[in-house]
């Protein structure tokens, strides 16, 4: 399976308190914080014990069994704690200071609810990046990245929609909006922000006709996909005529990403309370299921 997405997070640190650390301060210092006697928890370097840790000009310096506590300028006594590198949300939409979704949109659509979030919203949560899953495509990307992108604190990537002018209602539903060769152009411009494809929301529940076929946007998705070696992020809702095992198990690549596996729309536990087959198979050929958010993308029953 290509490993496509590589966003490791660059101040890594998130602090998960069971109690409240003690802080004090040394006067010789090689640290410029320590952190003391916490639980850290660091799957890539296969860490999973008590360690300190050391932090200098805002970077991870040290993870060792016993820092001497005269080589930190703060030193914060953690050992009721887990710590751990900080935590990367994969879907996520952004809105500059509580605008909304559709904030990116060149037409001020009113009538649109709020539901963009501010990015460094994240940190609250101990997420150091977070990638938009579509908010922008090929056309509005840049207004992204100059209002959002530059100014965060938290680090932010992005899902690039197939949709030239982003999540934006009507035109989420015209092919002459999924430019692949624009999608692509953007994607090789930007190739250290955008870090995959997305598509979503198309021809839920109309009739098809000639313009408006059942697999467009989910086709023209993975084409610039394979055009620029990265995953694509899939939002969908499956039909007669473009089903979920279709999407699953023919369309979708390894390294592919499904989005709201756990929605309304999706077989996902069978009438027998047993798992859908199709879901292992896909995953076998490593498809990855990805949660989406919580609520309205996590349907009980499944």
């Amino acid at each position: 399976m290509q490993n496509w997405i590589k966003i490791t997070p660059a101040i890594p640190l998130l602090v998960i308190a069971l109690g409240s650390p003690v802080v004090a301060y040394a006067q010789t210092t090689r640290y410029d914080l320590l952190l003391k006697g916490g639980h850290v928890i660091d799957p890539a370097n296969h860490i999973d014990e008590v360690r300190d840790v050391g932090v200098l000009q805002g970077k991870i310096a040290a993870v060792e069994k016993n820092i001497p506590a005269d080589q930190g300028r703060k030193i914060v006594d953690v050992s009721s704690l887990y710590v751990t590198p900080g935590l990367i949300d994969i879907h996520y939409h952004v809105g500059y200071g509580g605008a909304p979704l559709n904030w990116f949109a060149p037409d001020a659509r009113a009538h649109a609810l709020p539901l963009g979030i501010p990015a460094d919203l994240a940190l609250q949560s101990g997420v150091t990046t977070i990638v938009d899953a579509g908010t922008s495509g090929a056309e509005t990307f840049l207004q992204e990245k100059e209002e959002v992108i530059d100014r965060a604190r938290v680090r932010v990537l992005a899902f690039l929609n197939i949709v030239a002018n982003g999540m934006n209602g009507g035109l989420e539903q015209s092919l002459d909006q999924m430019d692949v060769k624009l999608c692509v152009d953007t994607i090789k411009k930007y190739p250290d922000l955008i870090v995959g494809v997305k598509t979503a929301h198309y021809w839920t529940g109309q009739a098809w006709d000639a313009e408006h076929v059942p697999w467009a946007a989910v086709d023209r998705a993975i084409e610039c996909g394979i055009l620029t070696n990265s995953p694509v992020m899939f939002d969908f809702w499956p039909r007669p005529e473009r089903t979920y095992e279709d999407l699953i198990l023919k369309k979708m690549r390894p390294g592919d990403i499904h989005t709201h596996v756990f929605a309304q729309q999706f077989p996902i536990i069978l009438p027998d309370g047993k798992l859908n087959p199709a879901l292992a198979e896909a995953r076998a050929r490593g498809v990855i299921f990805d949660v989406g958010h919580g609520s309205g993308s996590f349907w009980f029953r499944n």
